[in-house]
């Protein structure tokens, strides 16, 4: 079900994908977070950033805080990446970060993480993204669908949505994108 819905979402950004520029890899989001643990709610802010250093490759950063009932859980990924502008709207990127997991009562655990997709813009002012995600931590491995989309509201300014879902966590963040 995943597959289908993850080739469903690349080929419908790819239909349309010649209608403007190639995605920015130049940005920072700052936003409201929820995580949806096999029904235990919990939300907090997240902070995500990537900077181009090549026409090829780019350094990235999230940080994501979560809290409930006076304990926090924060995740803390750093890395880099890969990107490949395959049409003049689309581009595939794969990413491989260090991930850190902290938990109150002295939890912390590292691990990495892995991201294979596509971003693609949909028109001039809607971007969209769909990927797959490999988070291992300490030997605890999930697998992710990742959606998402931006809407730029100027050159500089948008406002974005991605959705996570893997068995049995879910997970949205909404906020603003900063392109620089």
């Amino acid at each position: 079900m995943n597959k289908k819905l993850l080739a469903s979402a690349i080929l419908s950004v790819l239909s349309f994908g010649a209608i403007a520029d190639t995605p920015s890899f130049n940005n920072v989001e700052i936003g409201y977070a929820n995580f949806d643990f096999d029904g235990f709610d919990v939300d907090g802010f997240e902070i995500k950033g990537s900077k181009q250093i090549s026409d090829d490759f780019y350094v990235a950063g999230d940080y994501t805080d979560l809290s409930e009932n006076g304990g926090s859980i924060s995740l803390t990924t750093v890395g880099v990446g890969y990107k490949n502008d395959f049409s003049a709207s689309s581009s595939f990127f794969a990413e491989l970060d260090y991930a850190r997991l902290d938990a109150d009562g002295g939890f912390d655990e590292s691990g990495y993480e892995i991201t294979f997709g596509v971003r693609s813009m949909f028109t001039e002012q809607l971007e969209l993204k769909a990927a797959i995600e490999y988070l291992d931590i300490d030997g605890e491995d999930t697998t992710s669908l990742v959606l998402g989309s931006a809407y730029s509201l100027t050159d500089s300014v948008a406002l974005y949505a991605d959705y996570k879902h893997e068995s049995d966590l879910s997970r949205y963040g909404v906020g603003v994108r900063f392109n620089f």
